[in-house]
């Protein structure tokens, strides 16, 4: 079946692909959810076009895609999964889980960076919601996320079956997220537990910022409930909601020359994932204008009554006296702080105080305003049922007609909505860093013996090579061989294999501790030794007191023609380098070191002259 898979995949692909794109398209036809606000026939040509000449760009540009990548992959036991004996379901499903998490971050991603966003919006520009949706995506996007895909599948070793799997789950989730479909609210509700479905992901396509910025998902939808991004329905309804971008409605950028110039049209300020809160943002700007009108009017009784009933339905208004008593608040304080009239007047602002905020940040505000300027900045504060708000706020010095502070008035606009996204992106980016750093530290290091990998050792060894031939310090390399290692695989068995490793690799480490040594993994049973600025005489005794170490480890191996115990021979080359050297010389010359000291008798150090 495997095999059978591997031989047609761009057949079975394609089948599945138009297979799922007809039924999809039959059941809109039948079923919508929605009703169009476009021509269908114009909206399905451009975005079949363009997904049409996205395909041929991407095999221009990439012959080997995805599937070749695995294919190289996989033949060259490259990658993490290939480092472990595990069966093939298991990579299977492991690496389709890790591809499908990478891929929710690789969207976030796209919402990000306004370099990505620009090319992403091509897809959220559609004015409908429907099957061709699913496969509207700008050439250039299409070729960041084939390479993205192409590094995780040599990074983690992606088997080829896997990928298949999941380029076919991919292919037909996007086609299925996006369709215009009526499904059972009740099936669609358990649905939406395990996979994105169509309901959950229009919400991603609201003109709605916040809306936007939510439902990542693409296969898996536990991602958004893990990593805070979910959101259930938008807030107009499925129904009601509209669809697409605010500044790509006109017709120019419908067509398919349009679609093509979106990411390259206008300026990328104000991209999804950085824009504000639209209300909040009018509010607050509403309030300091009033606030800036009404300064001087302030002093006054009568007009600061006038004032706060101008800005008491957007923002939240207090009045203090010179101590920082509560003497006033409007109505819209009581309402987001969850306290009465009664319960906050003869109070001070302690009241709220949520402790999130350090004690130095209030005195800095104190100290602010008791000199007689102004304070604008943002408050997390508590209400009365112990919830968390956040508000921006101004707090304006009033004086009386001696010239002396009297009163302090706060206006506060509601931004709690807008910090819960700011802080969900920010969990988002730290998870991709996380994720990031621990790929980076794995492709180094040889999963078995905890030792660095061959990757590092080749990496390492250019380095050194380049930098030390321009210096008169020599070089030393080491290459390791366990004698009859196979012998005592087919004796003790290969867990018992694995362990004998580890145990060597730990005590050849143990013998180099220098900043600058780098012992390696160099491939089955061969270790490396790169030591730096060590010349021949140091290199034979430093080798012959690793061998020595490995010999007192006294670990038995009956099997063995050399002793009775696991024992190493080691070729070593110590030289210095100049513009002529090269690695490949190096590692020929510790090679034949090597050979000479396993043909000579094993257990025993051989150096290259």
């Amino acid at each position: 079946m495997t095999e059978f898979i591997y031989k047609n995949e761009a057949t079975i692909r394609l089948s599945i692909f138009i297979t799922a794109f007809v039924l999809l398209a039959i059941w809109e036809w039948f079923w919508p959810r929605r009703a169009l606000t476009q021509n269908k026939f114009k909206r399905w040509f451009n975005n079949i076009a363009l997904m049409v000449t996205g395909t041929l760009f991407v095999r221009v540009v990439l012959p080997m895609a995805a599937i070749g990548t695995a294919y190289f992959t996989e033949q060259n036991h490259l990658g993490f999964a290939n480092h472990f004996d595990l069966p093939m379901w298991l990579k299977v499903v492991a690496v389709f889980v890790i591809l499908d998490l990478a891929i929710y971050f690789q969207h976030a991603m796209f919402h990000v960076l306004p370099v990505f966003w620009r090319f992403h919006r091509v897809h959220h520009s559609d004015l409908d919601f429907d099957v061709t949706t699913g496969v509207r995506f700008h050439p250039v996007e299409i070729l960041i996320s084939m390479f993205i895909k192409i590094i995780l599948i040599v990074t983690w070793g992606a088997p080829v079956l896997a990928v298949i799997l999941f380029e076919i789950v991919l292919n037909y989730m996007s086609m299925f997220t996006h369709s215009n479909i009526r499904i059972n609210k009740k099936v669609e509700r358990v649905l939406r537990w395990f996979i994105v479905t169509s309901e959950m992901h229009r919400v991603h396509h609201s003109i709605q910022e916040n809306e936007t910025n939510s439902n990542f998902a693409f296969n898996i939808s536990l991602w958004d409930r893990i990593f805070g991004t979910y959101r259930a329905e938008p807030e107009a309804g499925q129904l009601g909601m509209t669809i697409g971008m605010t500044q790509f409605r006109e017709k120019k950028w419908q067509n398919y020359a349009g679609l093509l110039s979106t990411p390259f049209s206008t300026n990328v300020n104000g991209y999804a994932i950085n824009y504000r809160d639209t209300v909040n943002a009018r509010e607050l700007a509403q309030a300091k204008e009033l606030a800036r009108q009404h300064e001087e009017k302030a002093m006054l009784a009568i007009e600061l009554e006038s004032y706060l009933q101008a800005i008491g339905q957007h923002a939240l208004v207090s009045v203090a006296d010179r101590n920082g008593t509560i003497v006033e608040v409007n109505d819209k304080f009581c309402k987001v702080s969850g306290y009465s009239r009664d319960e906050l007047l003869g109070q001070n602002h302690r009241i709220i105080n949520s402790g999130v905020h350090e004690k130095e940040f209030f005195e800095e505000m104190w100290s602010t305003i008791t000199s007689g300027r102004k304070w604008h900045g943002e408050l997390c504060n508590r209400a009365r049922n112990g919830e968390f708000y956040w508000v921006d706020g101004a707090i304006v010095p009033v004086r009386g007609r001696n010239g002396e502070i009297e009163r302090y008035v706060s206006v506060r606009v509601d931004i709690t909505t807008r910090k819960k996204y700011e802080l969900g992106i920010e969990k988002v980016n730290q998870s991709l860093t996380d994720a990031n750093i621990q790929l980076e530290v794995l492709s180094r290091i040889d999963a078995l013996t905890g030792v660095a990998n061959r990757r590092h050792f080749d990496e390492t060894l250019a380095g050194y090579m380049s930098t030390m031939s321009r210096t008169d310090v020599p070089l030393t390399l080491m290459l390791c061989d366990v004698d009859h290692f196979k012998n005592y695989n087919d004796l003790y068995g290969h867990q018992a294999g694995d362990i004998c490793l580890e145990n060597i690799a730990k005590t050849i480490e143990s013998n180099f501790t220098r900043g600058g040594d780098i012992v390696a993994r160099y491939g089955g049973e061969e270790f490396a030794v790169i030591l730096p600025g060590v010349g021949k005489e140091t290199a034979i005794m430093l080798a012959e007191r690793m061998r020595a170490s490995i010999e007192s480890l006294k670990l038995e191996h009956d099997d063995s023609l050399v002793a009775n115990e696991v024992t190493i021979s080691v070729g070593v080359v110590s030289q210095q380098l100049d513009e002529q050297s090269s690695t490949a010389d190096l590692i020929k010359k510790a090679d034949e070191a090597l050979y000479r000291a396993k043909e000579i008798g094993r257990n025993r150090v051989e150096f290259s002259s």
